[in-house]
């Protein structure tokens, strides 16, 4: 059972922990999840309650959408590894954390420049990937991951680099039982917040395609929120 404490129940969080259990579930067929939320971007206290909460319900390993140092830092205290957002804590946490992504604005802000240099606008919708190496890892720790997760990150970046691996390949998971052939996302929302795009395309959801923020957020089966 694998644990998770996002910020906020809307696709941006959705999509993170979604993609993180289908990726713990790649190796681990049999895994499931447990989300709490803390509904703030920042808050040691909450999100360290959120860890007590999961790893006291039996969560083994533990991973976040959320800011601040708090489950970290309970995850430490307890023994109990995890999977870090946006920058590594292994100064901190030596003896759990594993490894983190983090966003490498330096592709963006390359473009960015570039455009304003030659007078040109940037894409309303740009997206950086792990192709555009928007998307990094930081050092594994090799103290606390299990044998053989370098060689398996190094062989999922490349697959995800090429393409040949999508996120939401809708092969890999069912919602109510049933496989995801059609979906409509709120895509154009302007604030009226109605499904309006379907995102199922070439048998995987295409998120961050029709628009960069991400737009993912079904609930498919093998997640459970124990708390909204």
């Amino acid at each position: 059972k694998v644990g998770y404490i996002g910020a906020f129940p809307y696709a941006e969080v959705k999509s993170g922990y979604t993609a993180f259990f289908l990726g713990a579930r790649s190796v681990c067929p049999s895994a499931t999840i447990e989300v709490t939320f803390t509904n703030s971007w920042y808050d040691p206290t909450l999100e360290k309650e959120g860890a007590i909460k999961l790893i006291n319900n039996g969560c083994v390993v533990l991973s976040e959408h959320a800011d601040s140092m708090g489950a970290p830092t309970e995850c430490e205290s307890r023994g109990v590894p995890f999977v870090f957002y946006n920058g590594s804590a292994e100064a901190d946490c030596p003896n759990t954390f594993i490894v983190s992504s983090r966003i490498n604005w330096v592709p963006f802000m390359q473009v960015m420049i570039g455009n304003v240099a030659k007078a040109q606008n940037l894409h309303a919708d740009w997206t950086g990937t792990m192709a555009t190496d928007s998307v990094v890892l930081s050092d594994l720790n090799e103290k606390v991951a299990a044998p053989g997760t370098a060689e398996k990150l190094a062989e999922v970046s490349a697959s995800l680099r090429s393409g040949a691996t999508k996120v939401f390949d809708t092969s890999t998971f069912t919602v109510g039982g049933k496989p995801l052939t059609t979906y409509s996302a709120d895509v154009n929302d302007l604030g009226t917040f109605t499904p309006d795009t379907e995102s199922i395309v070439n048998g995987a959801f295409a998120e961050s395609v029709f628009r960069s923020a991400p737009s993912f957020d079904v609930d498919i089966d093998g997640i459970t929120i124990i708390d909204q």
